[in-house]
């Protein structure tokens, strides 16, 4: 699920309450403010979204909910996640022992404490608006229906009782093991390495929503990604997948023209280690495509997916028990099959009965430092890390782990060393930026490299934020030549200058732009014949004489013919530009001579072909240009030259000719049993190959319909 666009909770409000039908808003209205007399409908939802600023009132309305209505904003409210899809609240309100888990939605939704997603979902009736809850729930297709419950009001439910049941009788007593629990690093660590590999090359998304061959098996194959988590104790069904989707609820990868390109790294990883495993203990709730059954489903049309509303019981039945109580997840998944309503039904395969609260919490949550775990015998115990209780509301904000500032190992050949355990969340984004992830492990291992330098400087770092980076965390001063490397690649970058908007003049002669510049012209030189003026404005346009412009800001200019042999192309110079004299040497060779009127002459051959397929130039790349430059398909020559070293050899074969009267007749013979496995193929209207050694046999069928070989039945028989 890709992540949500930030958006202030006030105007998400607003905007839904305006595409609600005025006798539903005013309903609404009615629950949520008290109106006294008949407002604007205008007014009724300022009021509304005025509400997030009124605790007091906030509580009040809750305190009149339905005790099940209570219970469900609560447990929304623990999750810290504010956006739901319908069918899991409905599914963990029916584990909670209500029948009808569909009515305390349509409560809340009533009373103006949750609302639907409504996105760019249109109406039929009066004004295009909703008229009812039950008209939203009507439009539910194959992606389901969608809520949000604004944190500032589902988080003043956060202690309301909730009716699980105590499993305390059920955990093991005597316990003496020593609690395990982790530092928390390594998904983040996973998701700066992924963030690094599609800043190289995205991910491109199919129609279907999945991924296409090249880019699944750079994702379910890399090492790095795939690799063994250290102290890992249940395995995981594609881990690189997982990793995937919580990059793009993180918004680490965003959604743009059907691929993934990378997003912004979390702000939450600037504020400590508590706010950036809360943000994924939150995106946990928004897992679609990967379940610790199944792995990764991409683009697969899946029924139902139970598993976001299953982490939110298991942990608030963990939270129910004592703070040092441990418990073994099959308890806890014994009572997800006897009370959650997909594993009730009694139509479910016994192939989705199978374990997997295992794989969650000791391969998920246990990384994440959601919960500690201990060993009893084979059997591994879990509870809830403190840090978890935190987030839902029901402990202390932990104290703040233990760090190490100085952790990096910088080393003259431009590779760090980062001992674990002085990583925390800010520095993984650092170095993400500023370095390539080569191992990860006690010792993570990292190259610096000029790409990975030349992208912290276009993401706001400098020479001098880089270097403080590395002396700030470094074990030993940084090398000279580490620091003189930085400089270097950090000069070149610095010497790029970008020009938001531009008038980009070219002379025949470097003379004549010598001249100009001598003359006042406020242009900067780019070379012999080029130069740039940064304000279309600043130039006198009287003081010279245009051969002509080009807005290249406009699809580019039709300006190539292509001559007869498919394969000589013709450049009308007046219509050329600067892109152009880019793009033709780069899968074109030229010729001395010129074409009528001053045309330049350039030819596909060979060896500029394959020289183009090296520098990564492809068939779809020479479509696209030839339909752009010439208005016309690539030709069949230019085609043959580009992709002939990767078709089948073509073959050298003997036949005879086989030409009859009519096309017609040719027709018959290619149909009848008698004649048809005879021929090997038809060359033309009358014209049929047969092959040697069937002339005998086709002489006899011919025979049978009174017809005769005529002149050159000799050469077929030699």
């Amino acid at each position: 699920m890709a992540a949500p666009e930030p958006v202030s909770w006030p105007d998400r409000i607003a905007d839904t309450m305006g595409r609600y039908d005025e006798a539903l808003l005013r309903k609404v209205a009615l629950r949520l403010v008290r109106p006294r007399g008949q407002w604007p409908a205008s007014d009724l939802i300022v009021r509304s979204v005025e509400m997030l600023d009124n605790p007091v009132a906030l509580d009040r309305r809750i305190a009149e909910l339905d005790p099940t209505s209570r219970q469900v904003l609560a447990m929304l409210g623990h999750s810290r996640q504010p956006v739901w899809r319908l069918g899991s609240v409905v599914e963990f309100t029916m584990a909670l022992g209500h029948a009808d888990g569909l009515a305390p939605v349509l409560d809340l939704l009533g009373a103006g404490l949750i609302y639907p997603m409504l996105g760019s979902t249109t109406f039929d009736g009066r004004g295009l608006r909703m008229l009812s809850f039950e008209h939203w729930l009507g439009l539910a297709g194959t992606a389901g229906l969608t809520i949000f419950a604004p944190p500032p009001i589902a988080s003043r439910a956060v202690g309301v009782e909730i009716d699980l049941p105590d499993l305390s009788a059920l955990v093991p007593a005597g316990l003496s093991a020593k609690a395990l629990e982790a530092d928390g690093v390594e998904y983040l660590l996973r998701l700066g390495v992924l963030w690094q590999q599609v800043g190289a090359a995205p991910l491109r998304r199919t129609l279907q929503g999945g991924l296409f061959k090249r880019d699944v098996d750079r994702i379910g194959q890399d090492p790095i990604l795939n690799g063994p988590i250290p102290d890992l104790i249940a395995p995981l069904p594609d881990l690189g997948f997982l990793i995937a989707e919580l990059a793009e609820c993180e918004g680490i990868l965003v959604e743009s023209e059907g691929e993934l390109r990378i997003g912004r790294l979390p702000s939450a990883w600037d504020e400590g280690l508590w706010s950036a495993l809360g943000s994924l203990w939150s995106q946990l709730f928004r897992l679609e495509a990967w379940s610790p059954v199944d792995g990764w489903r991409g683009g697969e049309e899946v029924p139902g997916n139970p598993y976001p509303s299953a982490y939110l019981l298991v942990f608030l039945l963990l939270s129910e028990l004592p703070a040092d109580r441990w418990l073994a997840p099959a308890t806890l998944q014994e009572w997800l099959q006897n009370n959650h309503p997909y594993w009730t039904n009694e139509s479910l395969r016994p192939s989705r009965q199978k374990p997997w609260l295992d794989n969650f919490l000791l391969g998920v949550a246990f990384p994440m430092r959601l919960v500690q775990a201990c060993k009893e015998g084979d059997v591994h115990l879990v509870r809830l890390s403190p840090l978890t209780r935190w987030l839902l509301g029901v402990g202390e904000k932990p104290i703040d782990p233990v760090t190490f500032p100085r952790t990096l190992l910088v080393q003259p050949n431009l590779e760090i060393l980062a001992y674990r355990q002085g990583l925390t969340p800010s520095l993984v984004g650092r170095l993400t930026k500023l370095a390539s992830w080569k191992t990860l492990g006690a010792a993570c291992t990292l190259t610096l490299e000029p790409d990975t330098v030349y992208r912290a400087l276009e993401l706001g770092e400098s020479f001098e934020s880089l270097r403080q980076t590395l002396e700030q965390h470094g074990t030993r001063a940084t090398p000279a030549a580490v620091l003189d490397s930085l400089r270097t690649w950090s000069n070149k970058r610095e010497r790029i200058t970008v020009f938001p908007t531009a008038a980009l003049m070219e002379f025949n002669r470097p003379e004549d732009l010598d001249d100009a510049l001598s003359r006042g012209l406020p242009a900067i030189r780019l070379s012999d014949t080029l130069a740039v003026v940064p304000s279309e404005d600043q130039i006198e346009f009287r003081h010279f004489r245009l051969a002509g412009t080009r807005d290249y800001a406009l699809p580019p200019e039709r300006c190539v013919t292509v001559e007869a042999d498919g394969v000589t192309l013709s450049v009308d110079l007046a219509r050329s530009d600067l892109m152009l004299e880019t793009e033709l040497p780069r899968f074109t060779e030229p010729v001395d001579r010129s074409g009528a009127n001053g045309k330049r002459i350039v030819r596909l051959t060979p060896a500029s072909l394959a020289r183009a397929r090296e520098t990564g130039w492809t068939l779809g790349h020479l479509e696209t240009w030839f339909s752009q430059r010439t208005g016309e398909p690539i030709p069949p020559a230019a085609r043959l030259l580009l992709m002939g070293a990767q078709l089948a050899p073509p073959r050298l074969v003997r036949h005879l000719v086989l030409v009859v009267e009519t096309a017609e007749i040719a027709d018959g013979l290619m149909q009848w049993p008698g004649t048809r496995g005879l021929v090997s193929t038809r060359l033309g209207p009358t014209a049929l190959s047969i092959e040697k050694e069937n002339v005998t046999a086709l002489e006899e069928r011919l025979r049978e319909l009174g017809m005769d070989l005529g002149t050159g039945e000799k050469l077929g028989k030699e």
